[in-house]
C-alpha cells in the first residue's frame, strides 16, 4: 500500500496487520524521508523517535531498514529553507541507541542549514558519511562536536558561508574534538577524517588541553578556506592539542590537506563583499602528540598578493617528540617575523627525532626590518636530531634587504633559555652555511652533507683577499674543506683543511690548520681570514690563478 507522507500514515485509521506500506516521502513525495514500514499492534510503549517509530492510534508504525540511519528519515531537507538541527539531532540520538557495535549515518546530498551544534559523541565504530552533503550553521557557533572511536568521518562539508562578515567570529568553529570535555575518558582516538571542504570557519578543526585525549587520528584531503572575521584572534585550519600528561603513542597524521584563504572579491549568500583582514591566518598548530606526520599538504597566500607572516609559527607551529614533514608547499608569503627575536613561520619543537624533506616556498619575501635584521623560514629548538633535507626556494627575495636565513638555531622559548637542551643537525646539500642562522645555541653539532659554494667554484687569480665561503654572522665555530686546481694546470693543486673558532662571548676568531697538502706548488703560501660579516677570504703569496672550491665539513 503508498501513502504519500508520514503524517498520512499516521492517519490512517484502520492499518492492516502483515502489510508493507511505501511512504513517497516524509514531508511531501521524493523528499528523501519516505520508505516502508509495517504497523506492529503489539508495541504500545515505544516512544515516538521522529525516523524509525511513529505512534499509530493502537500500536506503532515501524521502518524496516538494515541498521543504516539516513537524517532526511528524522526529517532533515537539506535544502538550506528551515532549520534541520531537530532532525538531524534525532536521528544522532537514535544513532546513540542502536550503534552500540558501530553503524553507519548517512547525509543526502544537500546543504542542511543548523542553528545548534550537532553532538557526534560516543560514537564508536561509526561511519558517518557526507554524500555531497554541507552542514551550514547559521550564526556562529561549532558546527560538530565529535566524540569518536575507531570511527570515519568522509565526505561531510562544512560551510559558514552563508554567515554575514560581522557575524564571523572565533566561535565558528568547523569540528570541534571531545568539546566540553573535562576527563581522560572524554576521547576521540583511531578515528579517520577524510575528503571534504570547511568554508568559511575561523577554526578548521579544534581540540584544548586537558579537554580529553586525542591519539591516533588520520586527517586526509581536506581542504580549509578559512577566515577571521570580526575576530581578533587569527583564523587557523588545524588547532589540536591534548593534555593529561597522556602517554603512548599519539599519532597525527595529515596528509594531502590544503589550508588557504582565497576568498578576495567573494560574495556570500546576500550578494555582499566578504573579506579578510589580510593579515594572515594560521596552519598547523599541532601540541603535545609524540608523532606528528605531514604529507603532501600546503599553505598558501592569497592570489594576486603576498599574505603577511606576523606571528611565531604561523605556517607551522609543532610541539611533538618526533615529527616528519615529507612533500609541503608555500606560496605567495612576506615573512615579517625577526630571527633574532627567536620568530619564524615554522616553529618546530622537537625532543626526539625530525625529519624535513621536499619543502617548496614560492614566490616570496623577507620584510624582517632591513639589512640588521634577520629573517628566517625555520626556527628548531628543543634538543633533537634534525634532519633537514631538499628545500626549494624559487623566487625568494627580500624587499627590504633582510638577510635571508632558511634555519634558525636556538635554545630560547618564549624567553626561556633552556642552555643544557644539546641538538644534532644533519643538512643537506641544499643548504648553504649561509642560510643558518645560529642563535642561544650553546650546544648543537651541524653536519652540511657534501656542501660547496653554490655548487661552483670562486676564480682566485691574484694576491688580494678573496672570498670563498660565506659563513653565518652569529658565532658558530666550523672546520672547512678547501680545494684549488690551477687556471694553467688542472694537475697543480692545493688542499686545506681548516679549523676556525669563534668566541660566543667575545666575537673573537682564531684559525688553525689542520692538513695542508699540494703539488707542484710548493712554494704557495695560502693565508686564510674572517671578516666581521661572517666571510671566509683566502689570500695568496703569487698571482698564478687558482679555481678554488670550499666546503663546511661541520659547524658547532
Amino acid at each position: 500500500m503508498t501513502v504519500t507522507s508520514i503524517n498520512a500514515l499516521k492517519s490512517l485509521s484502520t492499518p492492516q496487520a502483515n502489510t508493507i506500506y511505501h511512504v513517497l516521502g516524509y514531508a511531501t513525495a521524493n523528499d528523501g524521508g519516505g520508505g516502508e514500514f509495517y504497523w506492529d499492534s503489539s508495541d504500545t510503549t515505544s516512544p515516538e523517535n521522529g525516523g524509525t517509530i511513529f505512534i499509530a492510534s493502537t500500536g506503532r508504525w515501524k521502518r524496516l531498514h538494515d541498521g543504516e540511519l539516513n537524517v532526511k528519515w528524522f526529517g532533515a531537507k537539506g535544502d538550506n529553507s528551515i532549520n534541520d538541527s531537530p532532525a538531524i539531532n534525532k536521528c544522532l540520538d537514535y544513532a546513540k541507541q542502536i550503534f552500540t557495535n558501530g553503524g553507519k549515518l548517512v547525509f543526502p546530498r544537500g546543504r542542511y542549514r543548523i542553528s545548534e551544534t550537532l553532538n557526534m559523541t560516543n560514537a564508536t565504530f561509526w561511519q558517518i558519511i557526507g554524500e555531497g552533503a554541507t552542514i551550514a550553521p547559521d550564526s556562529a557557533i561549532t558546527a560538530i562536536n565529535i566524540q569518536a572511536s575507531r570511527s570515519t568521518y568522509t565526505g561531510l562539508n562544512i560551510s559558514f558561508e552563508s554567515l554575514h562578515y560581522d557575524q564571523i567570529n572565533e566561535n565558528c568553529v568547523a569540528i570541534w574534538l571531545h568539546k566540553g570535555g573535562s576527563t581522560v575518558n572524554d576521547q576521540v582516538n583511531n578515528t579517520t577524517f577524510e575528503c571534504f571542504t570547511i568554508i568559511g570557519a575561523h577554526t578548521g578543526i579544534k581540540s584544548t588541553p586537558n579537554t580529553g585525549l586525542i591519539w591516533q587520528l588520520d586527517f586526509k584531503s581536506i581542504y580549509f578556506d578559512i577566515y577571521e572575521g570580526v575576530s581578533s584572534i587569527q583564523a587557523i585550519g588545524f588547532d589540536i592539542a591534548s593534555g593529561f600528561n597522556q602517554g603512548g603513542s599519539t599519532t597525527i597524521r595529515i596528509s594531502k590537506c590544503c589550508i588557504q584563504s582565497f576568498i578576495v572579491n567573494r560574495l556570500n549568500s546576500n550578494n555582499e563583499p566578504v573579506f579578510p583582514k589580510g593579515v594572515g591566518y594560521r596552519g598547523y598548530r599541532i601540541y603535545y602528540s609524540t608523532d606528528v606526520y605531514i604529507v603532501d599538504s600546503s599553505y598558501d597566500g592569497y592570489l594576486g598578493a603576498t599574505l603577511q607572516l606576523n606571528q611565531n609559527g604561523q605556517i607551522m607551529d609543532i610541539f611533538s617528540k618526533n615529527i616528519h614533514i615529507d612533500g609541503f608547499h608555500c606560496e605567495a608569503l612576506t615573512n615579517t617575523l625577526n630571527a633574532n627575536n627567536t620568530q619564524a613561520p615554522f616553529r618546530i619543537n622537537s625532543t626526539g627525532f625530525l625529519d624535513i624533506k621536499n619543502v617548496v616556498i614560492l614566490d616570496s619575501f623577507m620584510n624582517c626590518g632591513g639589512p640588521t635584521a634577520a629573517g628566517a623560514w625555520f626556527l628548531f629548538f628543543g634538543g633533537g636530531v634534525f634532519n633537514f633535507g631538499t628545500y626549494n626556494n624559487n623566487n625568494i627575495g627580500s624587499v627590504d634587504n633582510t638577510p635571508i636565513y632558511i634555519i634558525t638555531l636556538s635554545n630560547l622559548l618564549d624567553g626561556d633559555d633552556v642552555t643544557n637542551k644539546r641538538s644534532q643537525i644533519n643538512l643537506s646539500n641544499s643548504i648553504q652555511p649561509s642560510q643558518v642562522h645560529l642563535l642561544n645555541r650553546n650546544y648543537n653539532s651541524i653536519h652540511f652533507d657534501s656542501l660547496e659554494v653554490n655548487g661552483l667554484v670562486t676564480a682566485v687569480t691574484g694576491t688580494a683577499p678573496v672570498t670563498i665561503l660565506t659563513m653565518p654572522t652569529t658565532r658558530a665555530s666550523c672546520m672547512i674543506a678547501v680545494r684549488g686546481f690551477s687556471q694553467i694546470d688542472g694537475t697543480s693543486y692545493f688542499i686545506d683543511y681548516l679549523v676556525i673558532s669563534r668566541s660566543r662571548t667575545s666575537g673573537i676568531v682564531k684559525i688553525k690548520s689542520l692538513l695542508n697538502d699540494n703539488n707542484s706548488y710548493t712554494s704557495v703560501v695560502n693565508t686564510y681570514s674572517v671578516t666581521s660579516d661572517g666571510n671566509i677570504q683566502l689570500a695568496r703569496n703569487i698571482s698564478t690563478g687558482f679555481w678554488v672550491t670550499a666546503k663546511v665539513v661541520n659547524m658547532i
